[in-house]
């Protein structure tokens, strides 16, 4: 019975492991893209991770669009840079995925921590009694999780200039809500610094979500050494009275 236990102990273990290694292998290389706009009247370029880097306005934007018309064309040349990046990203998670799994890494071997077992087999009761314990910890870890993704789902991030001529909301997702251009500063201001004010505004409501998405970060990773530690099979093993 213990080498049974044991057994599947070390496959769980392993499996689990193969799975993180998959989750932790990087994607290539992040690559900017930077995209135009029919008209050319519009240049911005994009982050790996959908991110504006920069706003670029053509000198005779106004011989081509409205200026009622410029923060549409700015939000449309943003969108289809943003899913050029998406689809890249995820035909390299496809290709990802496709690829076997690699080989479990060597278990560590944690230091006794007290809970080991004392030579004799745990009991149904007591076994029944530390399995318990490790779902209540490993359940915990995911409810922390959903609770985090539950509040940063829900977060808006935004953002105005110094005079209100550009204001920005950002979704959580990273989609922009909002894009307004004042038309009074439009009307004079000059093609680099309206592709300057765009994007320093939406730099700060990008920093606000980039802020959110580290602490889910810090979270999701308290989550993975939790159940690292408690999925342990040498740890496991030794709560339940057998020799790893």
């Amino acid at each position: 019975m213990a080498d049974d236990i044991r057994e599947e102990l070390y496959e769980i273990r392993e499996r689990n492991d193969r799975e993180i290694q998959r989750l932790q292998v990087s994607v290539p290389d992040p690559v900017e893209r930077e995209q135009r706009d029919a008209a050319s009247v519009v240049t911005v370029r994009v982050a790996a991770d959908g991110g504006v880097r920069d706003i670029r306005i053509s000198h005779d934007w106004r011989n081509t669009v409205q200026d009622s018309e410029l923060g549409g064309v700015i939000l449309e040349t943003i969108a289809q840079a943003q899913a050029a990046v998406a689809a890249e990203y995820a035909a390299a998670l496809e290709e990802q995925e496709s690829s076997p799994l690699p080989p479990a890494r060597p278990a560590p071997i944690p230091p006794d921590d007290g809970d080991a077992g004392r030579g004799a087999l745990a009991s149904p009761e007591e076994a029944e009694r530390v399995m318990a314990e490790v779902y209540a910890e490993a359940e915990a870890a995911l409810a922390d999780v959903e609770r985090a993704l539950d509040s940063f789902g829900r977060h808006t991030a935004s953002a105005r200039s110094s005079h209100g001529e550009v204001i920005v909301d950002i979704n959580a997702d990273g989609d922009i809500s909002r894009f307004d251009l004042d038309p009074r500063w439009l009307a004079r201001a000059h093609p680099a610094n309206i592709g300057r004010l765009a994007t320093e505004t939406l730099h700060r409501a990008q920093t606000q979500i980039d802020v959110g998405l580290s602490e889910l970060d810090a979270v999701v990773a308290d989550m993975q050494a939790t159940l690292s530690r408690v999925g342990n099979p040498y740890t496991l093993s030794r709560r339940l009275g057998i020799q790893p």
